[in-house]
């Protein structure tokens, strides 16, 4: 039986005036069951995801998409014209602010996240952003010191809290009947803050029944402590819907600022300022911090575990070779660092005062072309190196592309220099 030879990719070389093997949406897997060829060409899935942003061609071309399982409920964020929005796979929000830069290039990201923040950091080629997730809705409780309050009953959400001495009281379940009890040390706001977020020991600090912080709000005082703040878990609008109020018999001396909590669920990008103005090109994260290259240098500036602005004497020089940081990105637990001409491998010190370092023995004499680094597991990222071809890197680099692939991106970079192919 005679085979249909089988394109296992797609390959174009004009200049050898070669026929063109076509692959359209299709990719190479390795049959067994296939006695012959014995290979499979399967057809790549679809982004499902993306499917409202398609629908509105007035979003702008989508330039970026980022999404880590884990930072902001693992939800998908676009970069679409001038615009980025959030899409957890039914709502779609879109953020205040605009991204700028070249429409046809694609913003690079980077993230943040520990115990109370997480942040989704971008830099468009020349300016640097972050995004907070939104805002989280608050209201205050203030004391007018003129008397004591410590017979007064808090509704936060619906539960009621009181200040008592005794708090082992099997029927305390937090309702008008039986509110849940917060011990009084004479800093009543602060043990009530406490309470909330369950500072504490059941039986010793409030009520023995109590089983965990209050599932809708935190709270915090101020110093001294004549303001409670209760702040919405939540970072969208449904935390604005949070009731509070004093019960019967209130002494007078608390006021809240509402009857509800205010102020949640507003999405924006904040620009961050960059030392004398300098433009950004390049981001990555690494063991809690994120890297921002400075545009045609050597130079990076490291932001700190938590931190939203730029320490100008917080910085360091690729060392290798003089050629600029052209792109970043974390492989594994180091950061690669590649330059027009050469690339560099950085690791965690553990030292606080000089945080990264450079990988003896890793540098590799090769550069990258911009915007082409593409991450493909813990240990290996592909790139389109400065001699023009593709490599697939890991130990060493290990070149992946044909002459007819490599013919097309020289064309391209050719038409990108204003020359002819």
């Amino acid at each position: 039986m005679t085979t249909l030879p089988l394109g296992v990719g797609a390959y174009k070389r004009d200049y050898a005036k070669e026929p063109e093997i076509k692959l359209v949406n299709r990719f190479l897997e390795l049959a067994p069951t296939n006695l012959r060829e014995k290979i499979a060409l399967l057809t790549r899935p679809g982004t499902k995801k993306l499917e409202d942003f398609v629908a509105v061609p007035t979003l702008g071309r989508i330039r970026a998409n980022y999404s880590l399982k884990g930072l902001f409920d693992s939800d998908l964020f676009v970069v679409a014209g001038t615009r980025l929005y959030r899409y957890d796979g039914t709502t779609k929000t879109t953020i205040a602010g605009a991204i700028g830069g070249e429409q046809d290039d694609s913003p690079r990201q980077a993230w943040m996240k520990g115990t109370d923040y997480q942040f989704l950091f971008i830099c468009d080629g020349t300016r640097l952003y972050y995004y907070p997730g939104g805002t989280h809705a608050s209201a205050t409780l203030t004391y007018d010191g003129s008397g004591s309050y410590a017979t007064d009953v808090l509704i936060i959400g619906g539960t009621y809290y009181t200040w008592s001495a005794t708090l082992t009281d099997p029927l305390d379940d937090g309702t008008l009947a039986h509110p849940f009890k917060v011990k009084n040390t004479g800093d009543l706001l602060t043990n009530m803050a406490e309470t909330l977020n369950y500072d504490g020991v059941p039986g010793t600090d409030f009520s023995l029944t109590l089983g965990g912080p209050n599932t809708l709000v935190r709270g915090a005082v101020n110093d001294p402590p004549t303001v409670l703040t209760v702040t919405a878990r939540s970072e969208e609008a449904d935390g604005n819907a949070i009731t509070v109020a004093l019960g019967g018999g209130a002494s007078g001396n608390l006021a809240w600022s509402g009857v509800t909590l205010a102020g949640g669920g507003v999405h924006v990008l904040h620009q961050i300022a960059t030392p004398e103005g300098v433009s950004v090109n390049a981001l990555c994260a690494l063991n809690g911090h994120v890297l921002v290259s400075v545009a045609n240098s050597q130079q990076f500036y490291i932001i700190r575990p938590g931190a939203v602005v730029i320490d100008p004497l917080d910085f360091a020089n690729k060392e290798g070779s003089p050629d600029p940081i052209v792109d970043m990105a974390t492989v594994g637990d180091v950061a690669v660092i590649a330059g027009a001409g050469s690339t560099e491998y950085w690791s965690a010190t553990g030292d606080n005062e000089t945080p990264f370092a450079p990988i003896q023995g890793r540098a590799i004499a090769r550069g990258i072309v911009a915007g082409t680094l593409v991450v493909v597991d813990d240990g290996t990222y592909c790139v389109v190196s400065s001699d023009w071809r593709v490599y697939a890197v890991g130990n060493a680099p290990v070149p992946i592309s044909n002459n007819g692939i490599e013919e097309r991106i020289r064309r391209q970079l050719r038409r990108e220099a204003g020359l002819a192919p």
